[in-house]
């Protein structure tokens, strides 16, 4: 009867060890594949904010083509009434043939001068 103690104190020692590692073993995989997981998540959310910034790029550069065109137009127009239009930078130089005017961009605001 002893013997079938000590084989049954054997047997409830080998399967606490096997539980203890068994448990640490689908620790470490929980932990790895939950890493795994959130990595994944991560970088298709970084692709999709890449996609969304290439996307409002492209619309920025379709409105800065549409606005050139439009400042073109205006500056043909006002040409027609005789009146030049030169813009270097952020330096506007409007003239009449008789008398020029010149304002500077900044921030939205112009600052006006006369020459």
């Amino acid at each position: 009867m002893n013997d079938l103690y000590t084989a049954f104190s054997i047997v409830s020692f080998i399967l606490t060890i096997c539980g203890i590692v068994g448990g640490y073993v689908a620790f470490k995989y929980g932990i790895a594949r939950t890493g795994n997981d959130v990595q994944e998540h991560v970088i298709n959310a970084l692709r999709n904010e890449i996609d969304v910034m290439r996307n409002r790029i492209e619309d920025l550069e379709n409105e800065n083509l549409r606005l050139d065109q439009v400042i073109l137009t205006i500056c043909e127009a006002l040409k027609k009434r005789g009146l030049i239009v030169h813009i270097e930078g952020s330096i506007v130089t409007v003239s009449d043939g008789h008398e020029t005017q010149s304002a500077r961009i900044q921030g939205g605001d112009c600052i006006q001068g006369g020459d």
